[in-house]
């Protein structure tokens, strides 16, 4: 049962949890809307990913997305408009949510 669950969600739920923004500049803007990701950007360099908590704890997440930040994270398939983010998110204060944000979806860890 638990295969066809997988199969319906991977058939059916397509909608993306977070929905990219781009924004020029090396900052993310302050006007972040829930279900939003917005990359900070100037031309084709990545600066930062902001977001809300998917948990709806309401805080703002905001990544460093330069290689030369420690710790800084990944984005792929931006172009496709599903976003991914790699590593995993792991918010140590507040409300302590650990997710992965794949194709724009969050997948939450146990």
């Amino acid at each position: 049962m638990k295969w066809f669950r997988k199969l319906w969600s991977w058939v059916f739920d397509r909608t993306p949890d977070l929905v990219l923004r781009w924004h020029e500049g090396d900052t993310p803007p302050n006007d972040i809307k829930p279900r939003e990701l917005v990359i900070a950007r100037e031309g084709d360099e990545f600066w930062a990913a902001a977001f809300l908590c998917p948990c709806k704890c309401g805080e703002r997440i905001e990544l460093a997305l330069f290689p030369e930040a420690k710790p800084s994270w990944k984005l792929t398939n931006a172009a496709s408009k599903s976003p991914t983010l790699y590593p995993s998110v792991w918010r140590k204060v507040g409300c302590k949510s650990h997710f992965w944000v794949r194709d724009g979806k969050i997948k939450w860890c146990r």
